[in-house]
């Protein structure tokens, strides 16, 4: 008993060069996250978002509204549109080129729930081709995003959000 252990101590202070023997193989993949959204995807163009306000505004207008574009202030909305009566309407606007999920940031979802039935969320699919809006009020009521942990942002299926339009 002695000697053995003696010896193990003795082979494993000194290497001995050796042919290996594989006892064994494992394969280690990376994490992969589980979000049903590829983010690469949902990326848009500025001429895609431009036509998208387009159709907002133009909605707003169509509906005796006065819109004004707020987007380069970063307030979490891209349209302050104010109704005849006084009232506010303070609308994010989303557009996609065909169809698919959007893209809520944490400042945009932030105001959604402090504004709720003033805040409204225009989304326009088909923007590179046959544009068509879908509004929201109130969508921090109505939707549940799935959080994305990369940066912040709240993604809203696009079932979901067409459900939820008027």
């Amino acid at each position: 008993m002695q000697r053995s252990i003696k010896e193990t101590i003795q082979r494993e202070v000194s290497l001995l060069p050796a042919t290996p023997r594989v006892l064994g193989v494992a394969r280690v993949i990376p994490h992969v996250p589980t979000a049903k959204v590829k983010v690469e995807e949902m990326r848009s163009s500025a001429e895609i978002e431009a036509i998208g306000m387009e159709v907002a505004m133009n909605h707003e207008r169509e509906h005796g509204r006065q819109p004004e574009d707020v987007s380069q202030e970063k307030l979490g909305f891209d349209i302050r549109s104010t109704e005849p009566d006084g009232g506010v309407r303070y609308i994010e606007v989303k557009a996609r080129a065909t169809t698919g999920p959007v893209t809520i940031t944490p400042n945009e979802w932030l105001m959604a729930q402090r504004l709720r039935d003033e805040y409204w969320l225009y989304i326009v699919e088909n923007a590179a081709s046959d544009p068509v809006l879908y509004t929201i009020q109130d969508p921090a009521a109505k939707l549940r995003p799935e959080e994305v942990v990369e940066t912040v942002r709240y993604v809203v299926d696009v079932e979901q959000w067409r459900k939820a339009a008027n």
